[in-house]
């Protein structure tokens, strides 16, 4: 049988140091993988990219700090990794973040914290049909907040517990 592989790595596919600091995307590669990517976009060169983010701490072992999330909307679920590769496709938005937003009936929705272009004039109604035209109405932010910029590590990662506190 095959060993799996698992890493963790930073946005120029680099491993982040073993620091117990740096978070950075985890990966994983190896046999019986595959099965579980849901689409090619989570794969980069047989590692697929699990939508989860942690840290290595200085013995090497590996800490899950921003669990994948999957989110209720009225048609089933969102993938927060799915709807930010969506939303990054449009053309005045620069930056994105998805974090679950508590919700009366649902228990969470889609909330998305958004960094236009300098040039944009892109409503928050204009980005949901965006999303909307983009998958035929099944993966769109229920709830938008637009940003000047978005808190980050010093590495450069998005920092979504700092946006929990932002709502």
């Amino acid at each position: 049988m095959g060993q799996t592989k698992i890493r963790v790595v930073n946005s120029s596919g680099e491993e982040v140091a073993h620091n117990g600091i740096e978070i950075g995307d985890i990966i994983v590669k190896g046999q019986g993988t595959l099965q579980h990517a849901e689409n090619r976009n989570m794969m980069k060169n047989g590692w697929i990219f699990t939508g989860d983010k942690g840290f290595i701490d200085e013995q090497g072992h590996i800490h899950v700090k921003e669990p994948f999330k999957d989110i209720p909307n009225q048609q089933g679920t969102i993938s927060t990794a799915n709807l930010e590769q969506i939303l990054m496709k449009h053309p005045h938005i620069a930056e994105t973040a998805i974090i679950p937003l508590p919700h009366k009936e649902l228990g969470e929705i889609a909330h998305a914290f958004i960094v236009l272009d300098n040039k944009s004039d892109s409503t928050k109604q204009d980005i949901i049909n965006f999303c909307k035209d983009s998958t035929n109405g099944t993966s769109y932010p229920q709830s938008i907040t637009f940003v000047d910029e978005l808190p980050k590590t010093p590495s450069g990662k998005i920092l979504k517990v700092e946006l929990q506190k932002w709502l």
